[in-house]
């Protein structure tokens, strides 16, 4: 049986795609977005949400029984209420549906002591994408009901001569537990410790493991983060 769980690292995956791209024409029924980003708490309480894509969101409904907290990470689902065309203080009012946290880490790098810590069972991973200064991990694994750590990991002996290459691992603990039922999140990590000084741009690569579960040699994703890539 497929089952979704929110345990302590995983935020529920919606199973719909991302959008950045906004239309807010008048229809009858408004178009609704998908996105991540980071709660922004206003003076006056407001709620925004400074969205991967660098939309300032101000809520004008929203579900009251998140616990909304500054600087956490959350996806949400809303269709534009109207845009703000006399302030600068936020791009769109907008009407909130649903909102998931989403567990926010920093990349590990491994060392002597967290090498043979870290975990290392099996995981499958259905995307890796990245939006703003953030990787996200689309993923699943097999459980029975305990709490697991799933971390992305950057291996010094892994890593080459070439600056622009940086080379990932995502790593699953499973602690042990029974692999009976299948949970699936999706999860994301700051990116900009990854920033190398003169250069705008690096590619993120996901290499092979053995204990992957996927059918492909490797995952390649570049992360822009220098002038060029606002353009």
């Amino acid at each position: 049986m497929k089952k979704f769980l929110f345990v302590w690292i995983v935020a529920l995956f919606l199973g719909v795609g991302f959008t950045s791209c906004l239309d807010d024409d008048n229809e009858s029924t408004p178009l609704q977005y998908l996105e991540m980003g980071i709660v922004q708490l206003g003076e006056s309480d407001e709620i925004r949400v400074m969205t991967d894509s660098d939309l300032l969101l101000e809520f004008a409904t929203y579900p009251v029984s998140f616990d909304y907290e500054d600087d956490q990470r959350v996806m949400i689902q809303y269709s534009v209420n109207e845009e703000n065309t006399e302030s600068a203080d936020y791009d769109y009012l907008v009407d909130v549906y649903s909102v998931q946290e989403v567990r926010l880490k920093d990349v590990i790098e491994l060392n002597e002591e967290n090498r043979d810590t870290i975990g290392d069972d099996q995981i499958y991973i259905n995307e890796v994408w990245v939006s703003g200064d953030f990787l996200n991990v689309d993923f699943y694994f097999y459980g029975d009901g305990e709490v697991h750590y799933i971390n992305v990991v950057k291996d010094p002996e892994e890593q080459t001569d070439d600056a622009s290459k940086i080379y990932l691992q995502v790593r699953h603990d499973a602690r042990d537990d029974e692999m009976v039922e299948r949970y699936r999140g999706v999860m994301s990590f700051r990116l900009e410790p990854l920033q190398v000084g003169d250069l705008d741009e690096v590619e993120l690569i996901f290499k092979n493991q053995g204990f992957y579960a996927m059918p492909y040699t490797q995952i390649e994703v570049d992360y822009e983060y220098g002038v060029d890539s606002e353009e």
